[in-house]
């Protein structure tokens, strides 16, 4: 299910970083992009937006004047240079307010609290940044807390019903996810799902036989339905 944004900014420059800011999350649209209210109001009226990102000071209409205006409204994450207009916004229930230049880590915090006050199961996060191996880090919510996560710090993934347990190197992480869902977003090249209830990253086996791996002192099953797929694999490496 893709997340269907909209960009409301005079400035070029802006609406180009928030562009490039939401090309790291797989989950999320750009509608459209404007540079003045009024256009903003007619893509409203014929599009389903999930969330708008908004300038205060525009031509004609600003950003405040223009919110009042709305009758329904997506949720909202007001962009500005002005960080008097913040209290204008949360007045107005704003989602987040940010201050230009928005740097990702910022803009990060922003999404995830949009995540967080909507029906959407985005748990699991991927953010397209590469890592020292030339993989895609991932961000695990687990509670109130984010993890990031380099992939090839996993060293094991157990399904547990409706959530899963990711077992790093150096902790424990428990997030509402399927393993199916999280396999998705694993390199392949490292990672292979040996049962049903268990994915595991073949760099970090150290012993192996027909009938399981271990990682970590950590004997886990091979099923009998992922037994050839995985012999390969783990044969071929």
């Amino acid at each position: 299910m893709k997340i269907k944004c909209l960009i409301v900014d005079d400035e070029p420059l802006a609406i180009k970083l928030i562009k490039n800011h939401l090309k790291h999350f797989k989950q999320f649209e750009i509608v459209a992009e404007c540079e003045n209210a009024i256009e903003a109001s007619q893509i409203l009226q014929n599009n389903n937006i999930d969330l708008l990102f908004l300038d205060i000071q525009m031509p004609e209409i600003n950003g405040i004047d223009f919110l009042k205006s709305l009758t329904q409204r997506p949720k909202v994450i007001i962009t500005s240079a002005y960080k008097e207009f913040a209290i204008d916004g949360f007045n107005l229930d704003v989602l987040d307010f940010l201050l230009k230049p928005i740097t990702l880590d910022r803009f990060f915090k922003a999404i995830n609290k949009f995540l967080d006050t909507t029906n959407i199961n985005q748990n699991t996060i991927v953010l397209k940044e590469k890592n020292e191996n030339n993989l895609e880090d991932i961000f695990i919510k687990d509670n109130n807390k984010t993890y990031r996560i380099n992939p090839m710090d996993i060293l094991y993934i157990e399904g547990m019903r409706e959530y899963i347990k990711i077992i790093t190197s150096s902790e424990n992480i428990v997030t509402k996810s399927s393993l199916t869902k999280f396999y998705d977003q694993l390199p392949k090249k490292f990672f292979i799902r040996i049962h049903k209830s268990f994915i595991i990253n073949i760099k970090k086996v150290k012993v192996f036989t027909t009938s399981n791996v271990e990682i970590n002192n950590k004997k886990i099953p091979i099923g009998r339905s992922y037994k050839i797929s995985t012999l390969e694999m783990l044969n071929s490496k």
